[in-house]
């Protein structure tokens, strides 16, 4: 279910926001503008994110990073390497030892076998962190997609603030046309006619300055595919539509399944995996080799074995474990921190969302209206002589704020809207 507040400044669709879903577009072919015969190009939030997500540099390091752990893991699955030894002795000696008469040498070939499944431990480990790399990368494509979000309204907002200055310029000119011929009949102070044209240069300035910001928000917006010139003219959306929010409760639910909160999950096992590893080493390894000695003094060749194992190793891995399961209890007061401050944002963000929606049905439903009518009752009125210049200034300004405040309460709203969607990575609409 749905609940849409129009404005007079909306005309497009809504802006929905699902930013879980859009984690997968980046496998997605690249897309295309719907109407690229047209002179003007109308982005949406779709393609927005799709070309972020394929192109933004930050992601391009996850694969990187994969690549490295699976070189990683094919060298903790290794055996321990064969050692080819020589040794020689008695020679260039005196005596009976001179020369090479008593020569004795050996050759040996050794290695160790290790035992407690350290290998496996190890390519546990290097497979938990692989796993880490795969939530960091959905982490930062949620934080991503978070910032385009927010891009794309501002946007938005500033196509808005656009048409409400050519809205209070129209409306400074034609209550300059008014003035002017008021003065022509001199019914009105030649004052009035000064401050009028005054008003509408402010108004051209305002006008101005509005596109001036709207292109800048173009720029930051295609910026974050890497575009230092913006392919489209416009964005298609509306600031005045919301998706109706499920309770908070419900949501709190959902924000515990964010990547972020996996990511500790996900820490956790590496942890684990260290905790293991490290107990592996409480089993001692065998070291062996086997060769053959010769002995030139009586000529003769035998074979030689030998196998040896450190003494103490349960003492000497005790530390080694302790600091791995230090490290893993830390992790789960970590994550209750973090817990209690998306907590914190999430409320903010609901409530904060709650309020600004309240503020644009009570200016739209109410203080507009009203406003409207008290502006044409006003230009009537000074039409007549029974209102000032000042009294029609005051009115037509009232309006032109009250349509502003519609639409910093709208952008207010969205930006919430986002955030709560980034927290619970998920659409914020019961239906969805």
């Amino acid at each position: 279910m749905k609940k849409q507040y129009d404005c007079v400044l909306s005309s497009r669709k809504p802006v929905v926001l699902a930013l879980v879903y859009s984690l997968l577009l980046a496998a997605m072919a690249p897309l295309t503008y719907a109407d690229a015969g047209q002179q003007e190009k109308a982005l949406g939030l779709r393609e927005a994110m799709q070309q972020t997500l394929q192109q933004h540099p930050s992601l391009q390091v996850f694969p990187l990073r994969q690549q490295g752990l699976e070189a990683q893991k094919k060298t903790a699955n290794l055996k321990p390497a064969y050692v080819v030894g020589a040794e020689v002795e008695n020679v260039a000696g005196t005596g009976e030892l001179s020369g090479i008469k008593a020569l004795e040498t050996r050759v040996t070939l050794s290695s160790v076998l290790e035992l407690g499944d350290k290998r496996q431990s190890r390519v546990d480990l290097v497979e938990q962190q692989s796993d880490v790399v795969r939530v960091d990368r959905k982490v930062k494509a949620l934080d991503l997609l978070g910032q385009v979000t927010r891009r794309f309204i501002n946007v938005l907002n500033s196509q808005e603030r656009v048409k409400l200055a050519e809205v209070g310029l129209e409306l400074a000119q034609t209550t300059l046309k008014e003035v002017n011929r008021r003065v022509s009949a001199a019914v009105a102070p030649k004052a009035d006619l000064g401050r009028a044209e005054a008003s509408v240069q402010q108004a051209e300035l305002t006008l101005l300055a509005e596109q001036r910001q709207f292109e800048s928000h173009r720029m930051a917006l295609a910026n974050l595919w890497g575009s230092y010139q913006p392919a489209f003219d416009e964005v298609s959306g509306s600031l005045y539509s919301f998706n109706e929010a499920m309770p908070f409760d419900a949501l709190f639910s959902k924000a515990q399944q964010n990547p972020q909160i996996e990511m500790f999950a996900a820490e956790a096992r590496v942890r684990d995996a260290e905790v293991r590893l490290a107990r592996t080493q409480q089993v001692a390894d065998l070291t062996w080799s086997v060769g053959i000695r010769r002995d030139e003094g009586i000529d003769d060749s035998a074979l030689v074995a030998g196998i040896s194992m450190p003494l103490f190793s349960q003492e000497r891995a005790q530390s080694r474990i302790e600091a791995a399961l230090a490290a893993r209890n830390e992790v789960t007061y970590r994550r209750q921190d973090v817990l209690l401050q998306l907590h914190t944002e999430l409320y903010r963000a609901y409530s904060g969302r709650s309020q600004a929606i309240t503020s644009i049905q009570r200016l739209q439903q109410h203080i507009i209206p009203k406003l409207n009518t008290s502006l044409e009752q006003t230009r009537v009125g000074y039409q007549r002589g029974l209102y000032s210049y000042l009294d029609l200034l005051t009115v037509r300004q009232d309006l032109l704020n009250a349509r502003r405040a519609v639409i910093e309460a709208a952008t207010a709203a969205l930006k919430y809207e986002a955030e709560i969607e980034q927290l619970t990575a998920e659409p914020l609409a019961k239906t969805e």
